[in-house]
């Protein structure tokens, strides 16, 4: 078993989790409260499934910058600018429709943003990573002291100024996977790395209050913890069983279902929004917006494998 099974595995479950909430936050108004997410002032489960899709893309972000270590440079930027691009492309495509607004940033550019940042960062040593991310927790106290935080608020995941204090997830993330790489997944770094986001967040937590959306540091330090929680988890299972799947399966094609989703599901439904005079979300009773939100993903499981059908026959 290598280890990239445990994040694709990981990356899978983290998707899953984005789709299903994402569904579930457009179908139903009554959703009971362990099952919400996004809530000024709360926390819920579903508030922690993008932090773990920005830390998968750390793990794997690992991978990709040792296998483009065998290439030539100009090779390299041209792997890292086609990446850019098609992210950049999607997220621009379906702003409107995740972030409502047009060029708003949604999970997508996010993504793309702490790429180029992580990219940007990675020769740099895990002592270094974690010094700026302290620096990004201290600023976020300084923003708060001028009474700033009101830029975070109208936007969807805290807009663009939010985009920063996400960083430090997916930078954790590319610690981590560079350790699994060099040393095994609990080298000497990586404990130190979680023992730091730990006292970052109980030193954050006494400043400023758990809230995902102003991309709080009490919420993100707390989500890395979660993040690397679940990971290990995976990993352990990965290791005992070898094999997750149609877990690993989705989580090599994040993307992919993404835009699916917003083809068949999400692009559809803000068309009869749009044009019925109702809003968001719409009052499908809780159970059946979940066993909707359910079908949703072996739906999109289903077109995923037609895809590769279509494109062997080519």
């Amino acid at each position: 078993m290598g280890r990239d099974h445990a994040i694709d595995a990981f990356r899978g479950l983290a998707i899953i989790g984005m789709i299903f909430f994402t569904a579930t936050l457009r179908l139903s108004s009554d959703l009971p409260e362990p099952l919400r997410h996004n809530v000024w002032g709360s926390l819920h489960l579903g508030d922690f499934v993008l932090p773990m899709f920005l830390f998968a893309s750390g793990l794997s972000l690992a991978y990709f910058l040792r296998k483009m270590e065998k290439e030539k440079q100009n090779m390299f930027l041209q792997n890292v600018i086609k990446r850019f691009g098609k992210l950049i492309f999607v997220g621009i495509s379906l702003s409107l429709f995740s972030a409502y607004g047009f060029l708003e940033m949604d999970e997508v550019m996010l993504s793309v943003l702490l790429f180029i940042v992580c990219v940007a960062f990675s020769k740099l040593d895990w002592k270094a990573i974690l010094g700026i991310i302290f620096l990004i927790n201290i600023s976020y106290i300084i923003l708060t002291q001028f009474g700033l935080e009101s830029i975070f608020i109208g936007h969807y995941l805290g807009g663009y100024p939010a985009a920063l204090y996400y960083l430090p997830v997916m930078l954790t993330g590319l610690i981590i996977g560079k350790g699994i790489i060099s040393r095994g997944l609990w080298c000497e770094s990586n404990k130190i790395t979680i023992l730091s986001i730990f006292v970052f967040f109980v030193i954050f937590w006494g400043f400023i209050p758990i809230n995902k959306m102003t991309a709080s540091p009490s919420f993100i330090m707390l989500s890395i913890l979660f993040s690397t929680l679940v990971f290990v988890v995976t990993e352990r299972i990965v290791r005992s069983i070898n094999y997750l799947g149609k877990l690993e399966y989705v989580g090599r094609k994040p993307l992919r279902y993404w835009v699916i989703m917003y083809i068949i599901f999400i692009i559809p439904v803000w068309f009869y929004v749009e044009f019925s005079g109702q809003v968001l979300p719409l009052h499908v009773q809780w159970p059946i917006g979940i066993a909707m939100s359910l079908g949703l993903m072996i739906l999109l499981l289903g077109i995923s494998h037609i895809i590769d059908f279509i494109v062997i026959l080519d």
